[in-house]
């Protein structure tokens, strides 16, 4: 649960420094704080301390956006919680969440007054850019979910051996009858 907490604070703070550094200095960099939250991304993915092999970068990007656009952020989120109690598969509810956070951003379907008289193209780009990157790194998970072979929440542990075994069992008992 401490992980949970470091890696959403890691995103959350990268663009909330960077917003309180651009409305105290210099407000014509407002695209900073995006930059900063696709660093802190990229900082968890690629961290030098494990050998620039990190996670997958999703409670990270949950920070950033929480920091960024907490609405859709948390409108995301409830995505994520949706999916993942529906499948039991946290990859599924974090390609998910992310595909949310993208379409939302890019609608602006949570900025009021609706519909919005702008949308912010650069915070637009950045969410698509983020959720193409988690779903990247998501491709040995969509592999096994269409292999069956994903691990998910009170589910038996499976093995591609347990597959070709229940596969087996299936075609001798069709065999016997």
């Amino acid at each position: 649960m401490p992980v949970v907490f470091v890696d959403l604070g890691k995103g959350f703070f990268a663009p909330f420094i960077a917003m309180k550094m651009v409305e105290a200095f210099e407000p014509s960099y407002d695209w900073l704080p995006l930059v900063a939250g696709l660093l802190a991304i990229l900082g968890h993915s690629f961290t030098c301390f494990a050998g620039f092999r990190g996670g997958k970068g999703v409670l990270t990007a949950l920070g950033v956006f929480l920091a960024l656009c907490p609405i859709t952020a948390l409108a995301s989120f409830a995505i994520w919680i949706l999916l993942v109690v529906t499948t039991k598969y946290v990859s599924v509810g974090s390609i998910g969440g992310c595909l949310a956070l993208a379409i939302f951003s890019t609608m602006g379907y949570f900025k009021l007054p609706f519909p919005p008289d702008e949308i912010n193209l650069g915070l637009c780009i950045t969410t698509l850019l983020v959720a193409v990157f988690v779903i990247y790194k998501h491709k040995a998970n969509i592999k096994r979910l269409m292999n069956g072979t994903e691990n998910g929440f009170g589910k038996k542990r499976k093995t591609p051996k347990d597959s070709e075994i229940v596969s087996a069992e299936k075609n001798s008992d069709s065999v016997e009858n």
